[in-house]
């Protein structure tokens, strides 16, 4: 037994499936997510996972392309056996900026985050953007957390809470958090 780890060792040994960091410039957004979601497609997760884990890439990414004037996007994503973790920053506008430049008035950047999260477009007011909103139901379904930092607010979402705390120094930009559980999910029944 001299130089083998311990059964309890090995079980806990998971291998990286997907470990990728990336600077994108907003010119080169479409590009970059197409070749993305080629390395996550070849990838075998369980019932729905894979459906999760391109719906929140694409839809984050289409956020930013649509609303935040940013010029780079930083992406991170890592994915092993049993956990994922993507995480994704750009140095636009922010989501309050995105708003009032659409005259609409969250009356700070926790309002804002309250906007996005309850689906309150930019694009038309009258209609409801399911992107985060979608996000926050699919990350919760899989016991995860997600955070989100813009201005001066970040919000933690974990087990339907929210949780807003005000950070110290202003964040130019959105940075999104998301970590979860690699395992089954119904997805088309959670999009609906």
């Amino acid at each position: 037994m001299r130089g083998e780890a311990p059964v309890h060792e090995i079980i806990k040994i998971s291998f990286t499936m997907l470990n990728y960091k990336n600077k994108i410039f907003f010119l080169d957004l479409d590009k970059e997510l197409k070749k993305i979601s080629e390395k996550i497609e070849g990838l075998k997760f369980p019932q729905g996972f894979l459906e999760y884990v391109l719906y929140v890439i694409s839809e984050i990414l289409v956020n930013i392309k649509e609303h935040s004037r940013a010029k780079s996007i930083s992406l991170n994503i890592r994915i092993n056996q049993q956990r994922c973790r993507i995480d994704i920053r750009d140095d636009g506008i922010g989501f309050r900026e995105s708003y009032l430049r659409k005259k609409i008035y969250p009356k700070d950047d926790f309002s804002a985050i309250e906007f996005a999260l309850s689906g309150l477009s930019t694009k038309d007011p009258r209609e409801r953007g399911f992107g985060l909103y979608s996000i926050r139901k699919l990350v919760e379904t899989l016991g995860g957390i997600l955070i989100i930092e813009t201005g001066l607010a970040r919000a933690i979402i974990k087990k339907n809470k929210i949780n807003f705390l005000k950070v110290s120094k202003k964040r130019q930009g959105v940075l999104i958090n998301i970590e979860s559980s690699v395992k089954s999910i119904s997805f088309y029944k959670i999009i609906k």
